[in-house]
């Protein structure tokens, strides 16, 4: 799940429901919308960037993943910093289920740990990509809000 902004912060535009991307004989991308073509050239930068080229006209968009967007939404300033490389308790609960194991590389979004907290179960998931390191937690195991469950490896 992400988004992707331009520079200076906005949304891309969704795409509309009806179009048709498609490759000619001689490489070059198109996108048909309605009964217009249009050119378009991607190409993928450095940190998450695309640098996208449509009929002639560049623009920069940037990846925003989970994490970004979560903190965006609980309108927390510190939405372009990296990934956090611990997964900690959002609240006070019990842990019912650890998904991964000690070594194990885990991508962005992907589920970590099942956290029962007000009679719900929350899956938590890893704020971006890395390797396991330690498992500081047993299924069964009360933790306190801010808790460290998981540390990813630098």
């Amino acid at each position: 799940m992400s988004a992707y902004r331009d520079p200076q912060g906005n949304n891309v535009p969704a795409a509309p429901s009806e179009c048709l991307v498609h490759r000619d004989a001689r490489g070059i991308w198109w996108v048909r919308m309605g009964v217009k073509n249009h050119r378009v050239a991607l190409h993928q930068s450095s940190e998450g960037r695309w640098e996208v080229h449509l009929d002639g006209a560049n623009d920069v968009w940037t990846r925003h993943g989970l994490r970004e967007q979560l903190m965006e939404r609980m309108g927390l300033e510190d939405a372009v910093a990296g990934a956090s490389k611990e997964l900690r308790a959002p609240m006070p609960g019990k842990v019912l289920e650890v998904l991964v194991s000690e070594g194990q590389g885990v991508s962005e979004g992907e589920p970590m740990l099942v956290l029962e907290a007000m009679k719900m179960e929350n899956v938590l998931r890893a704020a971006g990509d890395g390797e396991v390191g330690s498992i500081l937690v047993d299924a069964g195991q009360a933790v306190e809000k801010d808790a460290v469950l998981i540390a990813l490896l630098d």
